[in-house]
């Protein structure tokens, strides 16, 4: 169902006229207030080419260039001509390099303007952005524009702003085939649609009924055809009522009522009802198939007609339904659609065994289905989670740069101050001393100095403690090291006065402990700090070997609380891109930890297997399983972290997070699955190669 995308791009393309003029227009934010609201000439223009029924995109055009020549145009008419200029090429023209110039001719105007000062037209340019690069399918640089845009409104809740981000993730989600996330997006713009301040505005209007189309055809790839159904009437219902209030717009109503009654045809194809099928495709091809229309959508619309008299081996309706295709093609290209076309064709002529045309259809079927498989596996690789979290974390260290650079420029204006104050003391010192005045002048001196080296010390107060709570961070690292070696020196002078031996002995021991817990929590920080992917040198391990190795050494381990381990193994050893010595220590780190927190004589599983040339490595263990208030932070270096274990063994909360760094610097992964009281599993996922 790749004509879904498309239509619900189609649907959008009436939305660029509207956006351009009610975007600016009608902002009642003082936040927003970029500009006067009043209407201008160029305002009238855009209205006026809104409303021509049958237009040529071009001729729009060319119009709009014939209304400004001549005139000097403020900031926002430049924004509304080049927005405007984007979207004929990005959603018309489906040129969208030609977009992306129009849309940075838009940031251009802007590079000397302030953000905070110019919201509006930052908010707009990075969307026009953003909707050029994906209409270019260049979906994650599409993804940065509109997170640029979404950061300028997310704080004053500006809804109307915030419902295109929405939009926009869901349409991005949609053509990943990512249906039911789509959903959520769409929903969730619906919302923020009816919180709109705008709400009135037709803009608003047909952005609601799109956005309902949109929910609709999520739940239909997604095989819930009923409520598929439900969302189809509820947009259709949402539109009649409109044509009843405003019969100005009744021409766009029919249009997006055409776009529907299309989807709905899909619904009865898919269900078998062929009748009603066919009617609702004659719908939408009667409504749309003209110029100024939805031709695009209504392309789709009738090569799917085609398509059932294909199946049913109707040859003449389905010729002239090809030869009427043809046609609208030829007057408006779409890459989609010839893909489709060129496949009916195919068997048109293959029905007529006419060999040679239907190979020629075939071979141009192919080809342009062989690109579009490349085009659709590079937008199936756009993460948009990791994206996110790739802005915030960028957005959050430029926050901190920001309060950093603040904090640096206190500091270097109490230095100045200070230095101002440690000069002036300077200066009355000597005046002092060459002064020849009465010892109450002197006193009144004095008490002048004692008053500026009282605030002296409030100046130096405030350093002091700019530079205690740098230190406190310090504390944070070295709390746990405090413990042990803080209780060496008591224990040496009890060791001093001690006349006892066997006691000298016991408290050499607790030392020793000591000492050894020190060194073990240094080892684990510096190896948190020793690793990542670029100083991992990977060679090829076998498996099995690996982790018979791995059980060998842990067997006195495991032993000390009388526990047994069970090795479980693969029939053939498979070779693994890993670093022993690294891996090891991972595999230790869990086994260790399944030691620590399961019971005496109870048994622990090492096992390893391979599925979907991917390496697993699984400890298990029955011991007291992990709370789940802390298993989201069980990887994380935390206090949450540091629990005894069954015979009070101390733990540091390095372990877990040392092991995901080890597996992360493998390209791997690690997860645990853990119930409170019944034990844990942890899982390790490596790629073979």
């Amino acid at each position: 169902m790749k004509c879904n995308l498309n239509t619900m791009k189609s649907i959008a393309n009436l939305l660029v006229l509207f956006l351009i003029f009610s975007w600016y227009s009608c902002s009642t934010n003082e936040n927003n207030a970029d500009w006067d609201t009043k209407e201008s000439f160029l305002d009238s223009a855009i209205i006026k080419i809104s409303q021509q029924k049958n237009t040529n995109k071009r001729s729009e055009l060319v119009f709009l260039d014939s209304t400004v020549y001549g005139k000097k145009l403020n900031l926002k008419q430049q924004i509304q001509i080049y927005a405007y200029k984007s979207g004929i090429y990005c959603f018309h023209l489906q040129k969208p390099d030609s977009a992306k110039l129009y849309a940075d001719s838009m940031l251009y105007i802007l590079k000397d303007k302030d953000p905070q000062e110019f919201p509006n037209a930052f908010t707009y340019a990075y969307y026009t952005n953003g909707d050029a690069l994906y209409a270019n399918n260049q979906f994650n640089e599409a993804y940065t524009y509109y997170y640029k845009a979404r950061q300028f409104n997310s704080k004053i809740k500006d809804y109307c702003s915030l419902k295109e981000y929405s939009y926009r993730v869901g349409m991005i989600l949609y053509k990943q085939r990512k249906f039911k996330d789509a959903a959520e997006n769409f929903r969730q713009s619906l919302a923020e649609s009816n919180l709109c301040a705008k709400g009135e505005q037709f803009a608003n209007y047909y952005r609601k009924q799109e956005l309902q189309n949109n929910i609709a055809l999520s739940f239909y790839m997604q095989g819930n055809h009923d409520s598929a159904l439900k969302y189809y009437q509820k947009a259709l219902d949402y539109i009649s009522a409109h044509q009843k209030a405003d019969t100005t717009t009744f021409f766009y109503d029919e249009m997006a009522k055409g776009v529907i009654y299309g989807n709905i045809g899909d619904l009865y194809k898919k269900s078998g009802n062929i009748k009603d099928a066919e009617k609702n495709y004659q719908k939408s091809i009667n409504i749309n198939l003209h110029s100024g229309r939805e031709t695009i959508d209504a392309q789709f619309s009738y090569l799917k007609l085609a398509e059932l008299y294909a199946e049913q081996k109707k040859i003449d309706q389905l010729g002239i339904a090809l030869t009427n295709i043809r046609k609208s093609l030829d007057e408006l290209p779409n890459t989609k659609a010839e893909i489709k076309w060129n496949k009916l064709s195919w068997k048109y002529h293959d029905f007529l065994n006419n060999k040679e045309s239907a190979y020629l259809h075939l071979a141009k079927f192919q080809a342009l289905q062989e690109e579009d498989d490349k085009l659709n596996k590079r937008i199936y690789e756009v993460d948009i989670n990791k994206q996110l979290e790739l802005l915030e974390q960028q957005n959050q260290l430029h926050i901190a740069h920001h309060e950093n650079e603040v904090s640096k420029t206190y500091l270097i204006a109490t230095a100045v101050i200070l230095f101002l104050i440690i000069l002036l003391s300077i200066i009355l010192g000597r005046n002092w001393m060459h002064s020849r005045k009465h010892i109450a002048t002197l006193k009144e001196l004095n008490e002048t100095v004692k008053t500026q080296n009282e605030q002296l010390e409030i100046a130096m107060g405030a350093l002091q403690k700019t530079i205690s709570e740098k230190d406190s961070i310090l504390k944070l690292v070295a709390h746990d090291l405090r413990t042990p070696v803080a209780s060496i020196p008591t224990m040496v002078e009890i060791i001093i006065a001690e006349q006892d031996e066997t006691q000298k002995l016991e408290y050499l021991d607790m030392i020793k402990s000591a000492c050894n817990s020190s060194l073990t929590l240094i080892a684990e920080i510096m190896a948190t700090a020793d690793i990542s992917n670029k100083n991992i040198e990977k060679e090829p391990t076998l498996l099995n070997e690996f982790i018979n190795d791995c059980a060998a050494i842990l067997e006195l381990k495991v032993k000390e609380k009388n526990q047994q381990l069970i090795v479980q193994l693969p029939d053939t050893d498979i070779s693994v891109m890993m670093n022993p010595e690294k891996m090891k220590r991972a595999v230790f780190n869990l086994v260790t930890n399944s030691v620590k927190f399961s019971k005496r004589d109870t048994t622990i599983t090492l096992s390893a297997k391979i599925i979907n040339n991917k390496a697993f490595i699984e400890v298990s263990d029955n011991g007291i399983g992990i709370p789940e208030k802390i298993l989201p932070e069980i990887f994380n270096i935390s206090k949450s972290g540091k629990r005894k274990g069954t015979d009070g063994e101390k733990s540091y909360g390095l372990g877990l997070n040392i092991c995901k760094r080890i597996v992360e610097a493998h390209d791997g992964s690690i997860n645990v699955q853990s119930q409170e009281g019944k034990g844990s599993t942890f899982t390790v996922e490596l790629p073979l190669t």
